[in-house]
């Protein structure tokens, strides 16, 4: 029963991945954006900007959207690596790194227009692939930040990639002040990483796509958090089709989910483990799901201001919990295709279906089971510093 569950789970990851085509894009999207910042005539070139892909794609969690027209998020973080909170306002950062944005959207013949969110910039591609790029300009944290990271028990690697970053929210944006918004988004994926080498169950192979200074992330390695991740991000994406801005966002299932993991190489184990595990990293007080490498980050701040968020975050744990549960009763049936299309949304194909139809026991079925490879150490897949 086991082998045929892992299998199963394994099926409906096949359906949610995304082509190599859509990470090469990914990673073109990136390159292109590095280089335009380091042109002659950048307005930033002086600052020695570091572009460093982050989100789901850097994780290896990417999914398919439910809707066939909606875009692919991509992320990135760009840090000025020769500038200091005590050189520029946070307005006048967000300004600067726009008029390079702006430039790039109409060099580029972008006919979307530029959007400003608080703390980013978002460019909207119109081609075969959709993907929105949200980019973020940030400057180093300053060193007494980074000794609070470490004396909280923050790993000196992780603490050192903390980064200030802009945001219309904060009482000091307009203002000169060393008191800036701070997070780590390259600290938790290092985190991310030694998480996902737990599992032992991947490795980087030749060939992957390239990013401006690291690589995007490495969409070959497909260990059982990734997974099982993937599985958690649709489940929660079918449960709130009606209903995506009140959705658990990704990051607080990423973030949970890593936490949880214990290295099981068994998908079915490690994805079940999660989900029985995961609720009990919410923390009672504030900061309720903080990010390892910066423990005062709350991933899940937004729950204070809309109470609606946090119960719609265990109403789906809750419903995701008994899912998995009751997939053994679903192999026992005759309705598996429908149950994973209700699920999941996801159509398996009749060939695929045909490994679950009952038979004779003369005639065993022998369910295949996903492949494995091993990597013996944690993987380096962003560069030397990352």
């Amino acid at each position: 029963m086991n082998t045929e569950l892992n299998r199963l789970l394994a099926m409906v990851v096949e359906h949610l991945d995304v082509p190599k085509s859509y990470y090469e894009k990914a990673a073109a999207r990136h390159k292109s954006l590095g280089e335009w910042l380091h042109r002659p005539a950048s307005l930033v070139r002086g600052f020695a900007p570091d572009i460093r892909p982050q989100g789901s794609f850097r994780y290896g969690t990417v999914i398919r959207p439910l809707n066939e027209k909606d875009d692919f998020d991509l992320d990135n973080v760009c840090l000025l690596r020769a500038l200091t909170k005590g050189d520029i306002t946070q307005v006048e950062l967000k300004r600067l790194y726009g008029e390079e944005i702006k430039g790039y959207a109409k060099a580029n013949g972008m006919l979307a227009p530029v959007e400003e969110h608080n703390r980013c910039w978002r460019l909207q591609y119109a081609d075969e692939v959709g993907f929105h790029l949200d980019t973020l300009p940030c400057v180093p944290e300053d060193p007494d930040v980074v000794r609070r990271l470490v004396g909280a028990g923050v790993q000196s690697d992780w603490a050192n990639r903390a980064i200030a970053i802009t945001d219309r929210k904060h009482p000091q944006y307009h203002t000169p002040s060393r008191l800036w918004t701070s997070s780590n988004p390259r600290g938790f994926a290092h985190f991310f990483e030694s998480r996902v080498a737990l599992g032992r169950s991947s490795s980087l192979l030749e060939g992957r796509a390239q990013a401006s200074i690291e690589d995007v992330p490495s969409y070959e390695w497909k260990t059982t958090l990734q997974r099982s991740i993937q599985i958690l991000k649709r489940h929660r994406d079918v449960m709130f089709r009606n209903d995506r801005d009140l959705a658990p966002i990704s990051m607080v299932i990423t973030n949970l989910a890593a936490r949880a993991y214990s290295g099981e190489s068994d998908l079915l184990a490690a994805i079940t483990n999660i989900v029985t595990r995961m609720g009990t990293f919410v923390r009672q007080q504030k900061p309720r799901v903080p990010n390892p490498a910066d423990p005062f980050e709350d991933y899940a701040d937004k729950w204070s201001r809309d109470p609606r968020l946090e119960k719609n975050f265990w109403t789906w744990h809750e419903a995701v919990t008994a899912d998995i549960a009751r997939l053994p009763e679903i192999l026992r049936g005759n309705t598996v295709g429908l149950e994973v299309r209700k699920i999941f949304r996801v159509d398996l194909t009749l060939d695929e279906l045909r490994e679950f139809t009952p038979r004779s026991p003369s005639a065993p079925a022998v369910a295949r089971t996903a492949p494995s490879l091993i990597i013996p150490s944690a993987p380096k897949p962003w560069g030397n510093d990352g």
